[in-house]
């Protein structure tokens, strides 16, 4: 796809284009990245250098939660930076990997998370990186709610 259908970070279109890149277009998503650019899941502690890598982390997440939806909205630009909100959605597929290697059984379970994306562009428009911060704790508890799992605090 050409890269002039891209608007820039700055543009008012951008976090509507970006949001249908991660939800519907996955060939088109990394067009949105320079060619050594980074994502990194901070929650997850992984990064995924290049588009290759950016395409790799993109299937895990597709195979992970094949109807996954990502709203970004309130983007935030200074300088040659961009922050946008978001809300990630869908149905879990498979086991969640948690940070710690530790496995939940989430098959068939929804979920709604909402995070913190803070990138870097270059003068081309292109990211340079896009890191997520969100809570992890979040999903798990809501993982947990449909199970049935009720936590208690120790005192």
């Amino acid at each position: 796809m050409s890269t002039s259908s891209i608007p820039h970070p700055t543009d008012a279109t951008y976090a509507a284009a970006y949001s249908k890149a991660w939800t519907e277009d996955p060939d088109h998503l990394v067009d949105y990245f320079a060619e050594d650019g980074t994502y990194t899941d901070v929650a997850m502690s992984g990064t995924y250098r290049g588009r290759d890598g950016i395409q790799r982390f993109h299937r895990w997440m597709l195979k992970f939660s094949p109807d996954s939806v990502i709203d970004f909205c309130s983007p935030a630009v200074q300088e040659d930076r961009l922050y946008l909100e978001w809300t990630w959605s869908g149905s879990i597929d498979k086991p969640l990997r948690l940070p710690s290697g530790q496995f939940v059984d989430a098959a068939g379970r929804h979920f709604s998370v909402t995070g913190i994306a803070a990138c870097r562009f270059d003068s081309h428009g292109k990211l340079t990186s896009h890191r997520d911060f969100w809570d992890v704790g979040l999903l798990v508890e809501q993982i947990g709610h449909q199970l049935g799992v009720v936590a208690t605090a120790n005192s």
